[in-house]
C-alpha cells in the first residue's frame, strides 16, 4: 500500500521543521555555555554542563536530521 504523494510531503516538511528547530535550540543553548551570550545558565537553575552536552547533542542531531531529509533519494512519480 502506497502512502498519497501529499502525506509523505507533510511528513518530510515536518521532519525538515523540526530538525532545524533542534538545531537553532542546539545553537543557543552552546552560545550559552561559551558565555557569547548574556544568559545566567546558573539562574535559571540549569548547570553549565548540562547545557554544553545539551546544546551539542540538539545540534548534531539536527544537522543529521535535516541533512538526511534534504538529500534522501525521491521515489518516481
Amino acid at each position: 500500500m502506497q502512502k498519497a504523494p501529499s502525506l509523505l510531503r507533510t511528513r518530510d516538511l515536518a521532519f525538515l521543521i523540526a530538525g532545524l528547530m533542534d538545531s537553532i535550540f542546539g545553537a543557543l543553548f552552546l552560545l550559552a555555555w561559551f558565555n557569547l551570550l548574556p544568559v545566567n545558565l546558573v539562574a535559571l537553575g540549569i548547570p553549565r554542563w548540562l547545557a554544553g552536552v545539551l546544546g551539542a547533542v540538539l545540534s548534531l542531531s539536527g544537522v543529521v536530521v535535516v541533512t538526511y531529509q534534504l538529500t534522501k533519494l525521491k521515489e518516481p512519480e
